[in-house]
């Protein structure tokens, strides 16, 4: 299946349909912590994880100039760039020119275990962003990029390379890159169960009755 068809699929459900189907499997630690949230309004994203991470510095000339480039320059078509910054809440470690550059070589959106800046230019260039604090604070001196496209940790989630990430206004869930699929086909029939349940409680079922027809959701 084309990676846009099932982006699009994904961005008709909600991360509460997808958390339930991998709490199911008893894939419990799938969601990223609660303080990050979409710093660009109710927006989704979907797509495979393009992974990175980074390390605080205190030498105010050091500089990662290199490396951010030469990762920039391998982000992949139609995945979310996904950072893990050790910690770090001193600087912004995503802003307006890397958003811009990530998303001319195809990137959906990105996700930062820290801060973002440049707001105002990131809103009108409606690329999506997930992350924990805005702060205007560069992060050079301060962070370093040291690594991408290995396994990385936010909270207590592990973020591979492929993963699947889907955002929106409720959060970030990350789905095993070889569940993909069957999470999705599955995510989609409890989503059509939950539009009947919803659609027949509105029109005066009792709610009783709604389980006994639709079973446990």
């Amino acid at each position: 299946m084309k990676k846009e068809t099932v982006s699009e699929r994904f961005k008709k459900l909600y991360t509460g349909a997808i958390c339930d189907n991998l709490d199911k499997r008893g894939l419990r630690n799938q969601i990223l912590p609660y303080y990050i949230q979409s710093q660009t309004g109710n927006v989704k994203i979907a797509g495979p994880a393009f992974t990175g991470y980074g390390v605080t510095v205190s030498d105010i000339t050091n500089t990662d100039m290199d490396k951010r480039l030469k990762m920039l320059n391998s982000i992949t078509p139609m995945s979310i760039s996904v950072w893990s910054t050790g910690g770090d809440m001193q600087s912004a470690h995503w802003g307006e020119i890397m958003s811009t550059a990530a998303r001319e070589r195809g990137c959906l959106g990105a996700v930062v275990d820290g801060g973002v800046r440049d707001m105002d230019f990131i809103l009108d260039m409606e690329f999506p962003v997930f992350a924990r604090f805005k702060c205007p604070a560069s992060s050079v001196g301060r962070w370093e990029i040291k690594d991408w496209q290995i396994p990385v940790k936010i909270g207590d989630t592990t973020i591979n390379p492929g993963d699947y990430i889907f955002g929106d206004i409720d959060g970030v869930v990350v789905i095993p890159e070889e569940l993909v699929l069957e999470v999705l086909i599955e995510a989609e029939t409890l989503a059509t169960r939950e539009n009947g349940m919803r659609k027949e409680l509105r029109q005066g079922m009792l709610v009783t009755e709604a389980y006994e027809k639709y079973g446990a959701l």
